[in-house]
């Protein structure tokens, strides 16, 4: 089985925050198809009601550990102007990992098919 990490994200900009959502857009992405090849996929979706859905697909945790220490600054202007509906991280992950971002429930492999 893989060691892939995939997190998906369901969220809200709360209200008058669409300004520093842009933000955190504006610094993330760019470094995020520059300098992360770990980076296997960054998805942003936005839904009809006006949530957003954003799939992360990491090559194992050592690549979020890196994404979320070189992107500090965006994540903050994210976290800041997001409510989460829902988080889902499937993969296995370390307890440092879990402790560090209140990670209480995860998805590990169970059955797998893969081409």
């Amino acid at each position: 089985m893989s060691n892939q990490i995939e997190n998906l994200f369901h969220y809200r900009v709360k209200s008058g925050m669409e300004e520093q959502y842009q933000a955190y857009l504006d610094k993330v992405l760019p470094v995020t198809q520059e300098q992360e090849p770990y980076i296997l996929a960054y998805e942003i979706s936005r839904g009809s009601d006006g949530s957003y859905f954003q799939r992360e697909l990491y090559e194992n945790e050592e690549a979020v550990w890196k994404h979320m220490a070189l992107t500090a600054e965006g994540q903050a202007d994210f976290a800041a102007s997001t409510e989460m509906i829902e988080l889902v991280i499937l993969g296995e992950l370390s307890e440092k990992f879990r402790d560090t971002y209140s990670i209480t429930t995860t998805y590990t492999p169970f059955r797998q098919i893969t081409r």
